[in-house]
């Protein structure tokens, strides 16, 4: 099998890079702070947008850019490792859009995928729900067929994005008789709609990334509806492995890899070496191998959606592989650094002209396994959708 890129994917490479150096300049990273930092941004979502890269493997004809996926990849490759803002518009390119590409109608499609396109909208999913995280099956937010409209009652919690975004991606349960996988439709519910409240969940590291978000008789226009009726599980699962699929995360382990070898290169190159120096190295060692194995399930799921098909149960082996990654980077770079490893952002003993920041990555390396659906559920994927072992 031949993992290179063309020569044409490597210019397009070049091209997004330069994009990036001469849009996240200084300048910006200063006024992005000044408006409140974060990871979203709809300045940068727009200056994307006007280069036809939000959907960059997209059709044409709903506003994408109608490049392979292969370029897709690249794109949010090189997107991620510098650490671009783009969580205004991930979820709606990502998600969403090619949800409403597979189990939309017409008239979804012709008006928000181009809007999504242009990023000119943004979407926030609610899924979990206070007693429905991982079972998603066991949504209670209900939805009760009122003429031409849904009415939409219940709560939706670790909503990421609530409070930028325009719509809410939100499972309802529409039949509360029928078997729980099959009462289930996806609707699109706009946030300034009459009776939606979005409240912050603020984290322990004192950011606000998620929300819970109540919704007392919000009235939805039935054309929101997403594909069947009752059949909105369906859609959410194609959703899902649209969000496990990305090549974003495996950007990010990239980067916590080259900060952890760094930092076991500059540990080993001290005349006394500390105590279990040479064990790290080669758990160090290891963590490079398993980066790289999680390279390859990416691309390999690329691979597959460019040949027309919707990975499943590869794109579980990947999250795992890459989330798992990424927790045993962090806790191997704490440990190498002893208590200065729990340091904050701007430690005093952080050397000049690095971003160690082991000590929040550390406290956030946890939500790796459990976010888009918990290491558990992804085993069971892989068990009995890939291996085709029986349930229970």
């Amino acid at each position: 099998m031949d993992f290179s890129f063309t020569a044409e994917q490597e210019a397009f490479r070049t091209e997004v890079q330069r994009f990036i150096d001469e849009t996240l300049t200084e300048a910006f990273w200063a006024d992005h702070q000044a408006s409140g930092g974060g990871g979203s941004s709809p300045a940068f979502s727009r200056q994307a947008a006007e280069t036809g890269w939000l959907a960059v493997a997209w059709p044409e004809e709903y506003g994408g850019g109608g490049r392979s996926f292969i370029e897709q990849m690249i794109y949010m490759e090189v997107m991620a490792y510098a650490g671009a803002p783009q969580e205004h518009h991930r979820r709606a390119v990502q998600q969403v859009g090619p949800s409403i590409i597979l189990s939309g109608n017409d008239e979804q499609k012709a008006d928000l995928l181009p809007k999504i396109a242009a990023g000119e909208i943004s979407f926030a999913m609610g899924l979990s729900e206070p007693t429905a995280g991982s079972d998603l099956a066991s949504v209670t937010t209900a939805a009760r067929r009122d003429g031409d409209e849904w009415v939409v009652n219940g709560q939706k919690r670790f909503t990421s994005g609530a409070h930028f975004s325009d719509f809410l991606w939100t499972m309802v349960r529409t039949d509360p008789d029928a078997p729980k996988h099959r009462g289930i439709s996806m609707l699109s519910i706009p946030l300034d709609a009459d009776g939606v409240r979005v409240e912050p969940l603020i984290d322990m590291q004192d950011r606000h990334g998620f929300n819970q978000v109540f919704l007392e008789d919000v009235r939805v226009p039935a054309s929101n509806l997403v594909g069947e009726e009752n059949r909105g599980w369906y859609v959410n699962a194609a959703t899902m492995d649209f969000e496990r699929s990305g090549i974003s995360r495996f950007a990010f382990l990239r980067q916590i890899l080259d900060r952890l070898l760094a930092d076991v290169r500059a540990i080993g190159g001290a005349d006394v070496q500390p105590i279990g120096h040479t064990a790290r190295r080669a758990r160090a060692a290891e963590l490079a191998t398993r980066t790289e194995v999680g390279k390859l399930l990416a691309h390999r799921i690329i691979s597959l959606q460019s040949s027309g098909a919707l990975p499943n149960y590869e794109v579980s082996i990947g999250k795992l592989t890459v989330t798992e990654t990424i927790q045993q980077s962090v806790n191997l770079a704490v440990a190498a650094r002893g208590l200065a490893g729990l340091l904050g952002y701007g430690g005093d003993n952080a050397e000049e002209g690095t971003m160690l920041e082991w000590g929040p990555l550390y406290l956030d390396a946890v939500r790796h396994t459990i976010g888009q659906g918990a290491a558990e559920i992804q085993r069971n994927i892989v068990a009995t959708r890939g291996l085709g072992l029986p349930r229970g």
